[in-house]
């Protein structure tokens, strides 16, 4: 069965960044792991899968938050897999590394805006609005979500981010008040602005099957990991890295991007006010 290299990339990179945080050499790693050398740089590099006990020990040794210690456990003794299946909570710390190294994320979404792209108002109304989140999810939540948009904004290397939205995300904006609207309007225009950036709405029919995915690619960062698809349901998730099945999502991108317009165009068009519109005709 073939083994999930995404895994061990992640695997690998958590423990790069764990241990850059505390200043320590790969040398003094392994000795605090009693391996040799070469065997934990080939940890760090995702060429091997970490051992159970070694990821509670350097989880410890690099002060690695609770959950994404069960991440790398649960990684060390079922990741052997590909096509990775846990739930959204925990691949998305995948996402999350991912989004710190890889040079290219495309994001399709037929119902909300994307994380990554939110504001504080968005998450908190129309999430508690769409799946019943508590305010305890939801803080977690948004601290997460800041962790992420911080960390791919500071990304000096310019990766390509490209964003399809349906049209029915922003009619969902009927949800929030016209402050919050156009907040959320002003921070898609803001990231559709910046170099490497580009944010298109989709506001034709598109395929039934076209469910919210992500794919990402390596293109030219060094540190990044094999490519992969991410898709969801309720209550599972999965980062495909079977090619053929990654080349299947590239398809249905593929379709969704030419029926998809510039986010420019879109709000010129509606002059801004789409949403407000539409709420006003309720």
């Amino acid at each position: 069965m073939a083994q999930s290299h995404l895994a061990k990339w992640y695997s690998g990179r958590t423990f790069w960044l764990g241990r850059q945080r505390i200043k320590y050499t790969q040398t003094e790693a392994a000795r605090f792991l009693g391996r040799q050398y070469e065997a934990y740089s080939n940890l760090e590099k995702g060429k091997i899968f970490p051992a159970v006990g070694d990821c509670y020990a350097l989880a410890d040794l690099f002060k690695l938050s609770d959950e994404v210690k069960e991440y790398l456990v649960a990684i060390a003794r079922n990741g052997a897999e590909q096509n990775f299946q846990t739930d959204r909570r925990f691949n998305a710390l995948c996402l999350q590394m991912a989004e710190q190294f890889y040079g290219s994320i495309f994001k399709w979404d037929p119902l909300f805006i994307p994380g990554i792209a939110q504001t504080r108002a968005y998450h908190f109304k129309i999430l508690r609005e769409a799946e019943g989140t508590n305010d305890e999810q939801l803080n977690r939540g948004w601290s997460f979500k800041m962790e992420r948009i911080r960390a791919l904004l500071s990304r000096k290397d310019r990766p390509k981010v490209v964003l399809l939205i349906s049209e029915t995300a922003l009619l969902n904006l009927r949800f929030l008040s016209e402050a919050d609207r156009r907040e959320q309007l002003d921070r898609l225009r803001e990231l559709d602005a910046r170099a490497g950036w580009q944010i298109k709405i989709v506001s034709a029919l598109h395929p039934e099957a076209g469910g919210a995915f992500s794919i990402y690619r390596p293109a030219k960062s060094q540190a990044g990991g094999p490519p992969f698809a991410y898709a969801e349901v309720w209550d599972n998730s999965w980062c495909i890295e079977n090619l053929a099945r990654i080349a299947r999502y590239d398809d249905l991108w593929q379709i969704l991007l030419g029926k998809s317009i510039t986010l420019k165009e879109y709000l010129d068009d509606r002059r801004d006010g789409l949403a407000q519109e539409h709420s006003e005709r309720q």
